[in-house]
Formats: structure tokens, C-alpha cells, sequence
């Protein structure tokens, strides 16, 4: 079994697509051990600390041994970092903030609903406290190809700005 969890319009074929169906802050409705891959793209974010921790928590109880959870954050040092005059017009014209880093670092902070702000350093110590070795990925790639090409966050924003802003890591139960 295959979960999408916070898909959005991102319905993956062959793959079980939730989004606010699915309440990811709360106990997951699936058997333990009975997944072979937990996908969550742009959501965890939306979760506080606490309900992160949960949520890694029952990924790690509803994979199978050897499954994997691979997930996609935005990343406010990957910002800081990567934040060129393409994405920074982009978050310009977007209406969510002004045309600068200081902005986009806010953006991310303040802006969406979100509760946790990301690195790839601190999601991968979220996930190696829920049990997980990890592996950092790009978006788009994977080690596995089960879990190639499934990011759909950049049809929504665009590939660059989605670039510049998303970082993934992946935790093998």
C-alpha cells in the first residue's frame, strides 16, 4: 500500500491520495505495518511541533519493515540560501510579501498556516527521533524509484520557485 497524505490536486496513480480527509494530527486509520510507502509533500509544515512528532510516529507504526516515509518540506535556510531575483520576483508579484529574502524568510514563517519552519538538518533529526534512519533526496529523485517525480507542489508554484524552496528526506523504517 501506497499513501499520499495532504495531496491536494496531487493525485498520485496507484497510490491512496488523502488530504483534509485524512486528519494526519491525529491517530492514522491504517494497520500497522501494512505500508510500503508514506509520502506527505508541503504539510507536515502545517502541523505544531507535538502533532509532527505524532504524525512521524504513526508513519513509522503503519510501515511495513524496510518502508519509507519520504517527506517534502519548505526549508527556510534553503530559502536563505537559494533565493535568487527569479523566486524573489516571484514572491513580489505573488502578494506574499516584497521582493527581498528578509520577505521570503517571513513568507514562509508567517504565511500558509504554517506552525513549523524547516532545514533538512532538523527534519531529519524529527525523523531519526521517530525511529527512521534517514536519507536526504531532491525533489523529484529518490534512490528508490518508487518515489520518483511524485512532488507536485512545483505546478502549483513553478519548478524554480519550488526548487528554491523545498528540501526532502526520507526515513527508512
Amino acid at each position: 500500500m501506497k499513501l499520499n497524505f495532504g495531496c491536494g490536486g496531487n493525485r498520485l496513480p496507484g497510490w491512496q491520495n488523502y488530504d483534509m480527509d485524512v486528519d494526519i494530527s491525529k491517530p492514522l486509520p491504517f494497520a500497522s505495518g501494512s505500508a510500503d510507502y508514506i509520502f506527505a509533500e508541503h504539510v507536515v509544515e502545517h502541523l505544531d511541533c507535538g502533532e509532527v512528532m505524532n504524525f512521524f510516529t504513526e508513519c513509522y507504526r503503519v510501515l511495513r519493515s524496510n518502508g519509507t516515509v519520504r517527506v517534502c518540506v519548505p526549508s527556510i535556510s534553503k530559502v536563505f540560501m537559494y533565493a535568487d531575483d527569479e523566486y524573489l520576483d516571484w514572491l513580489g508579484s505573488s502578494g506574499f510579501g516584497e521582493s527581498t529574502r528578509k520577505s521570503a524568510i517571513r513568507n514562509l514563517m508567517v504565511n500558509h498556516g504554517h506552525k513549523t519552519v524547516w532545514s533538512e538538518e532538523l527534519l531529519g533529526v524529527a525523523l531519526r527521533g521517530a525511529g527512521f534512519s534517514t536519507t536526504y533526496a531532491e525533489v523529484g529523485k529518490s534512490e528508490d524509484p518508487n518515489l520518483c517525480n511524485l512532488e507536485g507542489h512545483g505546478k502549483v508554484i513553478g519548478e524554480h520557485q519550488n526548487w528554491v524552496e523545498s528540501i526532502v528526506v526520507e526515513g527508512i523504517k
